[in-house]
């Protein structure tokens, strides 16, 4: 969905609550239950907002996932006939002593910080200076940050400065909670919930920094499977990881996993990531997803951009000319002015194109199968 930090007065608001968060459109609504009605998927939604919020837009999507406030809370996938989820947290028993004197702090430095303002959810309290004069709020965010990592060294929490390009905040949060370790905890588990007993395919999409730990993660996990198959079929290996990119242990997962894995990861917008790839807008992965929607419908191993359209009859700007079959597996991506860029390097590329043919023209008379000649008003000038 499109970010809430973009309108500073409407985030404002949402954290004032007096108004409600951006909720999903129903066009959304209907591609994620299309997702999840088809038995070979599993379909996780890791978002930073509160369970309430969670819970009152997808709660009625059968067979979706759920983690809340960056992975601190997750639902399983339910079926249809259950009507209340069922919430756990992966860091048992957690010790939230350190929000009052966090509060307290943070009271201090709002007070002296015209525009600043405190944030509260379930697990984590925020500073937030996006409203705030630029070089002063940045200048006692940088205090704020040395003043809580002295008072609160002994307790079990991360204090992070971050959002910088949006303004910015400093985060106060229970210790190793990220989208990244839920993305491990979530492959780690989902044996419990299918009959399958591995996974062949994942593709994992973000749009700001606290995507980046699950982009990393799982660029990762793919990178330990996919490089020795290449080496092994004689191919070249991937593009090195960037230096930005911190490297973890994630061989937990290896028992979850396929050797015939193919794993994508997808940033929104044209920035440093941690993701191999980007879509361009929050319009465009809402046409990926429909691509795999249309794809999950279909029989053929291979379709034309025709056949895709006529799936979808109310769609008539939807465009497919990149066909991709990795290890024959059939993924289709929506490009729309080079809608994926950076083209998925991790599979093999099958790139057609298909051209209806055309009805051809019977002219009736000689001047109209001729064509008008035109004078050339310049055609007496000299020629050089």
């Amino acid at each position: 969905m499109n970010d809430d930090n973009i309108d500073q007065f409407s985030r404002y608001q949402v954290v004032k609550k007096t108004k409600d968060y951006t909720t999903p459109t129903e066009r959304l609504l209907f591609l994620l239950k299309d997702l999840c009605a088809d038995p070979k998927n599993h379909v996780f939604v890791v978002s930073g907002k509160e369970r309430l919020s969670l819970t009152k837009t997808l709660h009625s999507i059968p067979k979706l996932g759920l983690a809340a406030e960056h992975g601190m809370f997750i639902s399983w996938p339910k079926s249809a006939s259950k009507k209340k989820r069922h919430w756990e947290t992966i860091v048992p028993d957690p010790d939230d002593s350190w929000r009052s004197i966090a509060i307290s702090i943070m009271e201090v430095y709002t007070s002296r910080t015209h525009g600043s303002y405190i944030e509260e959810t379930e697990m984590k309290v925020l500073w937030q200076y996006r409203d705030a004069d630029p070089e002063f709020g940045s200048l006692q965010a940088k205090e704020l940050e040395d003043h809580l990592s002295n008072v609160l060294r002994d307790f079990s929490v991360d204090i992070l400065h971050g959002g910088v390009e949006e303004g910015g905040y400093v985060e106060v949060r229970p210790k190793g909670v990220n989208k990244g370790v839920v993305s491990m905890h979530i492959i780690n588990h989902i044996q419990n919930f299918t009959t399958w007993s591995q996974l062949d395919f994942i593709l994992a999409m973000g749009d700001d920094h606290c995507d980046e730990p699950m982009l990393s993660i799982v660029r990762q996990i793919g990178r330990r499977f996919i490089d020795p198959r290449r080496s092994r079929n004689g191919e070249s290996p991937l593009p090195p990881m960037p230096s930005t990119v911190t490297l973890v242990d994630v061989s937990s997962c290896d028992e979850r996993l396929s050797p015939n894995l193919d794993v994508y990861t997808c940033t929104v917008g044209k920035k440093p990531s941690a993701a191999a790839h980007y879509l361009n807008d929050v319009d465009d992965v809402r046409e990926c997803l429909g691509t795999l929607v249309k794809v999950a419908t279909r029989d053929h191993k291979f379709y034309s951009a025709l056949d895709l359209r006529s799936l979808d009859q109310n769609d008539n700007q939807f465009q497919v000319n990149t066909v991709i079959n990795p290890l024959n597996k059939n993924f289709v991506i929506p490009n729309q002015s080079n809608l994926m860029s950076r083209s998925f390097s991790m599979g093999n590329f099958h790139h057609t194109t298909e051209i209806p043919p055309r009805e051809p023209k019977v002219s009736r008379n000689l001047a109209e199968f001729m064509g008008t000649i035109e004078d050339d008003e310049d055609e007496d000038a000299p020629f050089f």
